[in-house]
């Protein structure tokens, strides 16, 4: 099916966007990955996240103009170049910043645990609205693990 966004058409098909360029469809997916490994289009002189417009096509009432940081556009499985419409969903910022890859300096395998040398035992913490939130020490990795992991399902549900 081909819908108008901003003034140019689109269509999905096989999990991939197509933009209607004079005669000729061309596969938005195709575009090259910018630096923060997601794949940018042009749409009448603005730049927009391939992502978003896709949302776009399968949720005409909402609002693509709209980059509050209430309207952001996640990628579930954490990959942004996996931009199928049931990988995508609408988060705040908070929620966005927490669903994604462990950080490679991290001394935990785990996202949200850190080794805390002062009482050598393994801290969990958890960041929501841009404050830190104290989860405790445990003696063991996957004990903080799982307070974050508990504290993390129970603000993401949607």
């Amino acid at each position: 099916m081909i819908k108008n966004i901003l003034g140019c058409d689109f269509k999905y098909e096989d999990d991939k966007m197509y933009r209607k360029l004079k005669t000729k469809w061309n596969c938005c997916n195709d575009r090259k990955v910018n630096t923060n490994g997601y794949i940018n289009i042009y749409i009448n002189k603005k730049l927009y996240l391939l992502h978003r417009v896709i949302y776009k096509y399968f949720n005409e009432e909402w609002d693509i103009t709209d980059t509050s940081s209430n309207n952001q556009i996640d990628h579930i499985n954490i990959n942004p170049l996996d931009n199928r419409i049931e990988n995508l969903r609408v988060v705040n910022q908070s929620q966005n910043s927490r669903n994604q890859k462990k950080l490679k300096n991290c001394s935990s395998k785990y996202i949200g645990v850190n080794w805390d040398k002062s009482s050598n035992k393994w801290k969990a913490q958890i960041n929501i609205n841009g404050k830190v939130k104290y989860l405790g020490l445990f003696t063991n990795e996957e004990e903080a693990a799982e307070a974050y992991k508990k504290i993390n399902n129970e603000i993401m549900k949607f």
